[in-house]
């Protein structure tokens, strides 16, 4: 891997590490939550303030879904912006962007304008995203890159219950004060500028396809195959939000409300288990963990289409939780430890692009399946979807590290305690992240 220095430009010099730093990256990370959830309660009385205009119902409902088809057509642009600017300024950018795309309904004359407003948000999420994670690969390593990256995720699913009920308390006042919230990212623009470091990062020349990035022949497998988890991870993520009120209120006959705190559960059962990443990290590699997370993520489907009531159904959603609190972190720090560093940012571009594609695509994939089945039999149909993803994951695993076992140059099974800090060899990985076709399956320090 080619060497990587950073350049000090002006005030941007790299600043030491410090509790701000990590506070400020965690909680960007809650900006990407923030997007669509802090908005949908408000969805109905947008519709009746805008009641006569034409195609109220279909605009209406784009508010919640025009910032992520932004964020999937820009997101791999985002990337070669992060790497032209700097990490530290396309985040305060993006955080700027959010805020002004974001706060703009509550003043916005009608609807058109402000799904503008939302495709600014949009591309101000795709800036934080792209440049946050960029930003953690290059500050930090090993133990402590995935215990920031389990912090953000975690950070991510409590800050969404959070906004989703201060959202509602907001909507019931007036549903214009709910865009306010999204002058937060503004704020947070000040200890980003305060605590993180500027600079940006440089490579020195290249190998002949040492560094291929995203736009040249070679894309790490590993890569490619935590990018398509997240999007497959997502469809099925999302169809819980799409699909589960409406087996809760239309067929269990339970309030809105059940709706809303059954959803919490699963979304805190994450936040608290991707707090514990690091600890399962040590335990498995990459793709053992995406096995393990898509094995959970099938079983609780399986829960959730036999349950009888609301009750099996809040077991079947711990499950899943689980399942997601190991897989979003887990991908996250794939991508960020296989990608060459002096292109990173184009790769955490790919990944939100996965992400987000993933739940633009979740109502596609699953309202026909409903339509023609019901709610129960699609969870059963997502159910075996899941299972066969964990079981290619697990294959995976095996093919990739009797691969990396052959590989010259590479320890078969490196041992607990054999790790070292000090710099490898040119082309081997460094043990403080090692590639993980070289070590899956095998425990890490």
């Amino acid at each position: 891997m080619t060497a990587v220095t950073t350049e000090p430009r002006g005030q941007d010099a790299a600043k030491p590490a410090g509790g701000g730093q990590g506070a400020t990256l965690v909680l960007a990370g809650t900006l990407t939550i923030m997007a669509g959830a802090t908005v949908a309660p408000a969805i109905p009385g947008i519709r009746e303030s805008f009641a006569d205009a034409a195609n109220v119902d279909l605009l209406a409902r784009m508010i919640t879904t025009t910032h992520a088809l932004a964020i999937v057509l820009f997101s791999p642009l985002a990337g070669l912006f992060v790497e032209r600017v700097g990490r530290k300024r396309a985040l305060v950018i993006g955080m700027l962007a959010f805020a002004l795309g974001g706060s703009s309904g509550s003043y916005l004359p009608d609807l058109p304008s402000i799904l503008v407003g939302r495709a600014v948000l949009g591309i101000g999420v795709s800036l934080i995203m792209t440049s946050s994670m960029a930003m953690i690969a290059d500050l930090y390593e090993g133990d402590d890159r995935r215990r920031l990256l389990g912090r953000q995720a975690a950070a991510g699913s409590f800050g969404g219950v959070v906004l989703l009920l201060g959202g509602g308390a907001l909507a019931g006042l007036d549903w214009r004060v709910v865009f306010l919230i999204y002058l937060l990212g503004g704020a947070l623009a000040v200890p980003a500028l305060m605590f993180l470091p500027g600079g940006r990062q440089a490579a020195a020349p290249r190998d002949a396809g040492a560094d291929a990035g995203p736009a040249g022949r070679k894309v790490p497998g590993g890569i490619v195959a935590a990018l398509l988890a997240m999007m497959l991870g997502q469809i099925a993520f999302y169809s819980v939000p799409v699909q589960v009120p409406f087996l809760v209120e239309g067929h269990f006959g339970a309030a809105s409300v059940v709706s809303g705190g059954v959803l919490a559960v699963q979304t805190l059962t994450t936040g608290l288990v991707a707090m514990r990443f690091a600890f399962f990290r040590r335990l498995a590699g990459e793709y053992s963990l995406a096995a393990l997370a898509f094995l959970a993520i099938g079983l609780g489907y399986v829960v959730l289409a036999l349950a009888p009531g609301i009750t099996v159904l809040v077991l079947a959603l711990l499950v899943m939780g689980t399942g997601l609190g190991l897989l979003m972190p887990n991908l996250n720090n794939w991508v960020l430890a296989e990608a060459p560093a002096a292109v990173r940012a184009r790769y955490a571009g790919l990944l939100t692009t996965a992400l987000f594609l993933g739940q633009f695509l979740a109502p596609l994939v699953t309202q026909p399946i409903v339509g023609s089945l019901g709610i129960q039999p699609t969870f059963g149909v997502i159910a075996a979807g899941a299972v066969l993803v964990a079981a290619a994951y697990h294959l995976g695993g095996r093919r990739s590290a009797r691969a990396g076992a052959g590989a010259p140059g590479r320890p078969a099974e490196p041992s607990r305690g054999e790790q070292s800090r000090t710099e490898p060899p040119r082309g081997v990985p460094h043990q403080d992240e090692p590639n993980s076709h070289a070590t899956e399956g095998t425990a890490r320090t």
